[in-house]
């Protein structure tokens, strides 16, 4: 006992020095302009109508910009205080404070990871991570905002529209108690129910990505029907209910028993849905994220189809993180978005809901791996950032959350502080 207590012990200290290495890389490699910092970094962007891997500054939003960044140090910090982090962290709030509407074109307001509802979450739990009301107060009056904004039609799923939203919403009208955020949930959840296509058996969303309605978290039906189940659990408005029930039901009609996952129906730019389906295994798409969608699913009703089609996705979630690591392959990155990391934290989070012992253990071996190759080495790690001729994926080095290193500090954190850092892939 006292062996596997000092083991653990060690880990855990490896797990946070690999955190705090990525978070002081960060602090190097931050631009300053006064007391403002941002980054540099490789992102995928349309360039002549072609998309191509350029190098740039970052916006602010939470999935690959400045206040994910943000959010990652805040948290580090409640476990390693460091005056230059700290100073960087400030600098970087300070870059998010000071951009507004006008230099900041961000298409969403309700969207977590690609809206302004992710730049007000990270100034505010920022804020309270580091005890800074003044940070607090601007993200509420940010949130406030954006609860009086118009929906646009395109403001739908979890990374640009209300199903992100509402988880958040929820969340601080029961911490803060405003009235206002109650009702915008509400009204979010009135506009899913408004833009659904109906059949008698199943409710689908369209994506501004494709001309069928999606499967899987981010852009798809997990992520829309988990986010009205939620609205349901926390207002017992029978709706909302029969609406989510209809959603995952969609998805149902597509799992395919065989591969034991559900297809990738984005359409890629090709103007066509391919004749073969590809089946995604990644946060965004595929087996993992819908896994994460199916447990909280499955917490929030006590519904044990919600939990058997949880241990299906994350079986298969972890026969794609066996195979990596045992192939080693070249191509695996250490994204949350899609990568190694996302996939291990999504098996992590499995581990804590079931118990499973041996999901903790492989993802123990994909941190000890990324470390082996990556910190000890002094390596770049590999980014979720994909050329688009998929001959180098995951090259370009970037600071961002859920592509890149901040996510890839935050996941290490989550690691080393099971049960205390929460996971930011489910809202």
């Amino acid at each position: 006992m006292l062996a596997t207590t000092q083991n653990s012990t060690q880990q855990q200290i490896k797990f946070k020095n690999t955190a705090v290495s990525i978070a002081n890389y960060l602090a190097k490699e931050a631009i300053w302009d006064g007391d403002r910092c941002n980054w540099i970094g490789h992102s995928v962007e349309n360039v002549s109508n072609k998309y191509q891997v350029v190098r740039q500054s970052f916006s602010r939003d939470f999935y690959s910009g400045t206040s994910g960044i943000a959010y990652f140090l805040a948290s580090l910090l409640r476990f390693h205080e460091d005056p230059i982090i700290e100073e960087v962290l400030n600098g970087c709030m300070n870059q998010v404070l000071q951009l507004n509407e006008k230099t900041d074109h961000l298409a969403s307001n309700f969207g977590f990871h690609g809206g302004r509802m992710g730049i007000a979450f990270s100034i505010i739990e920022s804020g309270k991570l580091r005890k800074n009301q003044a940070w607090i107060n601007e993200g509420l009056a940010l949130l406030d905002k954006i609860c009086h904004s118009e929906i646009q039609e395109y403001e739908l799923d979890i990374i640009s529209g209300v199903a992100g939203a509402i988880p958040i919403l929820l969340r601080y009208h029961k911490e803060f108690n405003n009235q206002l955020y109650l009702d915008t949930a509400i009204r979010c959840g009135q506009s899913l129910l408004d833009k659904a296509t109906k059949t008698e058996t199943s409710w689908a969303w369209l994506s501004p990505m494709s001309s069928k309605a999606l499967t899987g978290y981010s852009h798809g039906n997990a992520g829309i029907a988990l986010a009205l189940l939620e609205l349901y659990a926390y207002t017992q408005e029978p709706k909302y209910y029969t609406a989510a029930m209809y959603g995952f039901n969609y998805e149902r009609t597509l799992y395919n028993p065989t591969v034991q996952n559900w297809p990738d129906l984005r359409e890629m730019g090709t103007g066509q849905t391919p004749s073969t389906p590809t089946y995604g295994e990644a946060w965004c798409h595929g087996a993992p994220g819908i896994a994460l969608s199916r447990l909280r699913a499955w917490e929030l009703s006590g519904d044990n189809t919600f939990k058997q089609e949880a241990e299906i996705a994350l079986s298969t979630t972890y026969k794609g993180v066996y195979n990596m690591l045992t192939q080693q392959s070249e191509h695996a990155n250490f994204s949350l978005c899609h990568g190694l990391a996302g996939n291990v934290d999504i098996l992590f989070s499995g581990a804590e809901k079931l118990s499973n012992s041996l999901y903790v253990q492989i993802a123990h071996q994909a941190a000890e791996l990324g470390i082996e190759k990556y910190e000890k080495t002094g390596l770049n790690w590999p980014s979720g950032v994909n050329d688009p001729s998929q001959l180098t994926k995951g090259m370009g080095e970037t600071p961002g959350f859920m592509l890149g290193l901040s996510g890839t500090g935050y996941f290490y954190l989550r690691l080393a502080y099971p049960g205390q850092v929460e996971s930011l892939l489910v809202l």
